[in-house]
């Protein structure tokens, strides 16, 4: 239904993005990847994808194509639903999250939170050959660091791609005090972390 918007990001946060068009804000849900490469005041191309469950429609919103083509192709897996999508897109950059499918790594994909050993056998039984194909088409570049913010900041974000706020707060003070905090000082560094613990 929609392509893709071209506007004014007028608010970023770790998990959403509007994008103000025509006098209209469109909210859309977003990767950590897909944050890091928008400005809040710029004009910019946000590529989208009209997901609806049980009636209910969400926008997804995505800096590149290769980004919105694989989340459709993960969202064709069933178990496998925007949060999913997202959370495996904010640990991995699109070529990253291909190749890792492509060869089976069951261990890399259960990293990521809300991929359980099932879920993970299914992407890849159910993906193997299409990530082959989408990998070495893929640009995969590099991810972006976001500008420091607070571990509030983190912590908003972990709650959307599901975690409940207390345990989202204690995964990130156990990463803050890690011995490498110094490594995971930014919500996307901090939320990462969190994601692969």
């Amino acid at each position: 239904m929609y392509d893709h918007l071209v506007g004014e990001v007028v608010e970023k946060h770790p998990s959403r993005v509007v994008v103000r068009c025509g006098g209209v804000g469109y909210e859309c849900r977003v990767s950590l990847t897909t944050v890091a490469e928008l400005t809040v005041g710029a004009t910019q191309q946000v590529f989208t994808l009209l997901h609806v469950v049980d009636g209910m429609p969400s926008l997804l919103g995505f800096a590149t194509r290769d980004e919105r083509d694989l989340t459709r192709r993960l969202l064709s897996v069933s178990s496998i639903g925007p949060s999913i999508a997202l959370a495996l897109l904010g640990v991995y950059t699109p070529g990253e999250l291909a190749a890792t499918i492509s060869r089976g790594d069951v261990p890399a994909l259960r990293r990521v939170k809300g991929i359980g050993q099932k879920i993970a056998e299914r992407l890849c039984l159910e993906l193997r050959d299409a990530m082959r194909a989408f990998a070495s088409t893929a640009t995969g570049g590099p991810v972006l660091t976001l500008p420091m913010q607070s571990a509030d900041d983190a912590i908003a974000a972990l709650v959307t791609l599901g975690f409940t706020e207390k345990d989202a707060r204690d995964k990130v003070d156990r990463v803050r005090r890690r011995p490498d905090a110094a490594a995971s000082t930014d919500t996307e560094s901090l939320v990462k972390a969190v994601l692969q613990m």
